[in-house]
C-alpha cells in the first residue's frame, strides 16, 4: 500500500511540474511582432479611456483604434500590441515630450531627443500608417502594401540592414526603436498583459 502511495504521489508530481512548466513557457514566450491581435478593440479603447477620459488627438480614441486595426491588418502587424506601443510612446495619449498631438506621431518616428520633435502626418491615419509600416521595415523586411508614408523606412532599409527585417519580436526593439530602450518593449507588453488581464 506504500509503495502505491508513492507511486500515485510521484505521478502527481510530475504531472504538476510539466504543468507548471508548460505554463511558465507559455507565459515567458515571446510576443511577435507579425500576426493576429489577442485583444479586442474595445478593450484598448477602455483601457485608453479609463487612463485618459482627455486623450489629445484629432480623432476619437474609438477611431484611431480602429485605423490600428486596418492599418495592421493590410500589413500583417499586430495591431493590439502596436496600440500599446503608442500609449507608451505618448503618455496614454497626455503627451508631454518632444512630440505634439497636432503631429498625429504616435510613435516617435524621428523624435531624437533634445526637443527635435520628429515627423508630422497630416492626419491621425496617416501616422498610424507610418507607424504600422516602421515595424514591417524590422519585421517582414519587406515594402509594405500600402503607399509607403513613413519616412524613416528607407532610413531603416538602407542605413540599418541588420535591424531590416531581423526583429521578429517586440523584445527585438529594444535598443533599437529607442535607445538605449533597455525596457521599452518590456514596458509595452507590461501594458498589452494588463489589458489582456482585465
Amino acid at each position: 500500500m506504500y509503495k502505491m502511495q508513492r507511486l500515485f504521489m510521484g505521478i502527481l508530481l510530475g504531472c504538476f511540474c510539466l504543468l507548471a512548466g508548460t505554463a511558465a513557457a507559455s507565459a515567458a514566450s515571446p510576443v511577435t511582432i507579425l500576426g493576429e491581435p489577442e485583444l479586442r478593440r474595445e478593450q484598448l479603447v477602455r483601457y485608453i479611456e479609463e487612463r485618459n477620459p482627455n486623450p489629445k488627438l484629432s480623432c476619437s480614441v474609438e477611431e484611431l483604434v480602429d485605423y490600428y486595426y486596418y492599418e495592421a491588418a493590410i500589413e500583417g502587424v499586430r495591431p493590439d500590441v502596436a496600440v500599446c506601443q503608442a500609449i507608451k510612446e505618448t503618455g496614454c495619449f497626455a503627451y508631454g515630450g518632444d512630440v505634439s498631438p497636432a503631429q498625429n506621431n504616435f510613435c516617435g518616428l524621428g523624435a531624437t531627443g533634445n526637443k527635435a520633435p520628429g515627423y508630422s502626418f497630416v492626419s491621425a491615419q496617416r501616422g498610424v500608417r507610418a507607424h504600422i509600416q516602421h515595424l514591417v521595415g524590422y519585421a517582414a523586411g519587406r515594402l509594405p502594401h500600402g503607399t509607403l508614408v513613413d519616412p524613416r523606412f528607407t532610413i531603416l532599409r538602407d542605413k540599418y540592414p541588420q535591424f531590416y527585417g531581423q526583429v521578429q519580436y517586440w523584445s527585438g526593439l529594444n535598443g533599437k526603436w529607442a535607445v538605449p530602450g533597455t525596457n521599452y518593449a518590456e514596458d509595452i507588453l507590461a501594458i498589452w498583459n494588463t489589458i489582456k488581464e482585465k
